[in-house]
């Protein structure tokens, strides 16, 4: 602005100083190019909008929607009529095609704006023929339709319709190059099966055992110059010609894939000389291995000798058969019950005897064992862990359950922390046990729950201490027996539960099984101090040492009702959750039943179309086949997870019969329509016996459960018993009467507790068990109605108040408690 200023002529400027103005200005001009560069940017910026919008706006109209383009046509020129919409359309591949003559040819059909559970192809090899049809199979998978026409051997032409919508006819044209008219295959199984090899004329997809060798042979239509078996992974294994003028080929089945068979023609062209073929590689499951004898956890004296029975069994063969055992919590010891290398029998009973006197047990020990099988594969498994609990020789302690006079106390042991303890054992060993076959995620929450579990019985062991020692101090050296084995315990669990913390399960299984151990001994000690009670005469005031005794008898007592009243809710909904899988799992099966019975009436259409049309159309099961195998053993996989869980060989016995029937199922899914009906059949034949023993597992199911209520009821009867036997001999010191008053309140309170929790569980089992079993469901049923009719839960409560009130009345409440 200066140098235009300068420019007008200011007077008396200098004239220098104008030309060096002048000079700067226009070197300042230059730098930002005359002011085209002020400009720029912006420039720039809209012109990359505008490109993009532009280049956005082609690819829009070029690859988008039908719809678009016809609107934009529309838009510019009004007098071109859209084409007339098809809602409704059946895609068809490969549609028009010249395949060669005698070959295999895949038709899939795809529905185009509506759904459908069946598709028909419709083919004729004559232009002057009736149509024929074949069913279809369905791949869920995919949402498509699946076929194949075998043998062309003429020009065929074809269409695919479902629900009235056809699509185009397409045809078929035949060319006179080589292809594969004839395949077989000859399958040798792994050694340790002991199964003859196994020959199928008639070979197309394959289900076989894995580890199998399969031996592949193709007859051709015209000679080829060389044939090659081809995998899915794209590897290429060369066919040898053989005398009889076919090639074969070997390989071994590791996994599932698919294979098929390519031909090379004399100009050097690879044309596929057969479709492709599934290869669904079969398992070998590993072997079940249980306890008949004594297939529980045992009390056992030091110098007892017991008997275990086995049972194993596998679908090649048992290998061996061994028996693995730990005394208290020590390194495990395997005991050859049977080893075989050379026979295997599909089924082993076998037995072995403990001679305990060999391992100077004392009481409270503990001895754990399991049964480990293996079969020629290599697999092993083990059976549920067990444990052996040493007892005292004499069992005198049941004196303090048949003394009158001045006893008190109950004749029960603290079973509570120890049931708690084995359960976390056995929670334990069956982790490590099924590692390998369970999720990383559902292993990790299982260690996480036991190393919970784990912790809390710590606190709850630290707390009884505690609570012991200040209520009965140095009493007695019985009392510190106890004290210094439930310290040891808690210290055993701490470590367990560190081990279990750092996901390490296997190591916090010996440090669990020691803390069993020393709960189990000072329960043994505990038994003692009630044969010492039970032994006294009398029914006075008692001593000192009666007293300590009948206070400990309280603390073991409120502690013991209180942990089992913890570890019988856990069971009853672990009791509730299993049977309600079983019930899914039933409803299941019955659907694959169903779906299994419509699977063989397709197939038998489809070979009835075969027959008429001498073999040209057709195809086993495919895809809903494999589909229906996968969820077979998925089923089969969660019973038997069940049947470990709760040692339910029926449970077992049905998994079995639904692996057999997931392996017919396979086969089915391979070969011809009419092999697969045939398999099919059989597949529907195991599937239902494995709902029939589910069933019938089903309503033992039911009847445990209300034996168990039975049980419980019958407890709670001896328990409001006892109760009231107890009030009855209440000490004469007011201090001691109203904390002897206090502990049989809390535990009339655990009473009451119980029993509405029976009532519950009477009245959701009445309501399960209607439908399957009307009559016993009804006495059930009136079971609960009447604990709630005769308001046992208020009756209790009401003798709580009167016992504290010190009222003679009391008696007359129990009484109607008893009812």
């Amino acid at each position: 602005m200066s140098a235009v200023h300068s420019l007008g002529g200011v007077a008396g400027s200098s004239p220098g100083l104008v030309s060096r103005l002048l000079d700067q200005a226009h070197r300042r001009l230059a730098a930002v190019e005359f002011g085209r560069r002020i400009e720029s940017p912006r420039l720039k910026r809209a012109s990359g909008v505008l490109s993009l919008a532009t280049l956005g706006g082609i690819l829009l109209f070029t690859l988008g929607p039908a719809s678009l383009r016809s609107s934009a046509r529309a838009l510019i020129d009004p007098d071109v009529l859209p084409a007339a919409p098809e809602p409704f359309s059946v895609a068809v591949r490969p549609g028009n095609a010249t395949v060669p003559r005698g070959s295999a040819q895949a038709i899939e059909a795809t529905l185009g704006g509506f759904t459908s559970d069946a598709a028909e192809l419709v083919f004729r090899v004559d232009s002057t023929a009736e149509w024929d049809r074949i069913p279809m199979e369905r791949d869920s998978l995919a949402g498509r339709f699946l076929t194949r026409l075998f043998d062309v051997v003429q020009p065929t032409e074809y269409f695919v319709e479902s629900q009235g919508v056809s699509s185009p006819v397409y045809r078929l044209d035949v060319v006179d190059l080589p292809t594969v008219s004839q395949l077989a295959a000859q399958i040798r199984f792994p050694s340790y099966t002991g199964l003859p090899v196994e020959t199928i004329e008639d070979a197309t997809d394959l289900a076989v055992l894995r580890g199998s060798q399969v031996t592949v042979y193709a007859g051709t239509t015209r000679p080829a110059k060389a044939a090659y078996l081809v995998f899915q992974e794209g590897d290429r294994v060369p066919m040898e010609l053989g005398a009889d003028g076919r090639y074969s080929g070997r390989f071994r089945v590791s996994r599932d894939g698919f294979y098929r068979i390519e031909l090379e023609t004399e100009d050097g062209r690879r044309i596929p000389g057969t479709l492709d073929y599934a290869i669904d590689a079969l398992e070998d499951g590993a072997p079940s291995v249980r306890f008949t004898e004594p297939g529980r956890d045992t009390k056992v004296t030091s110098v007892e000798e017991l008997t275990a029975l086995i049972e194993a069994a596998d679908d090649f063969g048992v290998r061996s058969l061994s028996l693995m055992v730990s005394v208290n919590g020590g390194a495990e010891r395997e005991i050859a019950v049977m080893d075989s290398t050379v026979a295997s029998r599909q089924e082993v009973n076998a037995s072995h005897t403990f001679f305990l006197e060999e391992w100077e047990l004392t009481p409270g020990d503990v001895v754990s064992y399991y049964a480990r099988a293996s079969d020629g594969a290599g697999q092993r498994s083990s059976s549920d862990i067990y444990f052996l609990e040493v007892r005292p020789f004499d069992r005198a302690y049941r004196e303090a359950e048949q003394q009158g006079g001045g006893g008190g106390g109950g004749g029960e042991s603290a079973e509570g922390l120890s049931e708690r303890q084995r359960q976390l054992v056995v929670g334990t060993f069956n982790v490590v046990r099924d590692s390998a076959e369970t999720e990383d995620r559902a292993w990790r929450e299982n260690v996480t729950t036991l190393a919970i579990g784990q912790g809390r019985l710590k606190q709850d062991v630290t707390g009884l201490v505690g609570r012991m020692r200040a209520r009965l101090g140095q009493a007695d050296s019985t009392f510190m027996v106890i004290a210094v084995e439930l310290d040891s315990a808690a210290t055993e669990m701490a470590r367990a539960e560190e081990g279990l913390g750092t996901r390490q399960p296997g190591q916090a299984l010996p440090h669990e099984q020691k803390a069993l151990q020393h709960l189990q001994r000072a329960e043994a000690a505990y038994r003692e101090v009630q044969v010492a009670r039970g032994n006294q005469q009398g029914g006075g005031g008692g001593g000192g040492q009666q007293s300590n005794a009948e206070d400990l008898a309280d603390l073991f007592e409120l502690e013991n009702d209180r942990l089992r009243n913890q570890y019988e809710s856990v069971q009853r909904e672990s009791s509730n959750d299993t049977q309600r899988q079983v019930d899914e799992t039933l409803e299941k099966l019955r659907r694959l039943a169903s779906r299994q019975q419509q699977e063989n009436e397709r197939m038998a259409r489809m070979a009835d179309a075969m027959r008429s049309q001498g073999g040209q159309a057709g195809g086993g099961g495919g895809a809903p086949q494999r589909d229906l195998a996968r969820e077979t053993e998925e089923a089969a996989r969660r019973l038997e997870r069940l049947a470990r869980e709760r040692n339910d060989p029926s449970l077992g016995e049905t998994a079995r019969r639904l692996r057999e029937a997931a392996e017919a199922m396979r086969r089915a899914a391979g070969g011809s329509a009419e092999q697969g009906a045939s398999q099919g059949s059989e597949a529907l034949e195991r599937l239902r016996n494995a709902t029939r023993s589910l069933e019938q597992s089903r309503a033992d199911g039911r009847r445990e459960e209300m034996r168990r209520l039975e049980s419980r009821a019958n407890e709670l009867s001896r328990k409001q018993a006892e109760i009231a036997q107890q009030s009855q001999s209440l000490p004469s010191d007011p201090s001691a009467r109203a904390e002897r008053v206090g502990a049989l309140g809390e535990r009339k309170d655990a009473l009451a507790r119980d029993v509405a929790q029976l009532e519950a569980d009477a009245e959701a089992l009445a309501r399960d068990a209607a439908r399957d079993q009307p009559k016993a469901a009804r006495q059930v049923g009136e079971a609960a109605s009447g604990l709630r009719e005769n308001r046992v839960q208020d009756k209790i409560a009401f003798s709580k108040n009167l016992l504290r009130g010190g009222s003679p009345e009391y008696l007359k409440a129990f009484g109607g408690a008893d009812r």
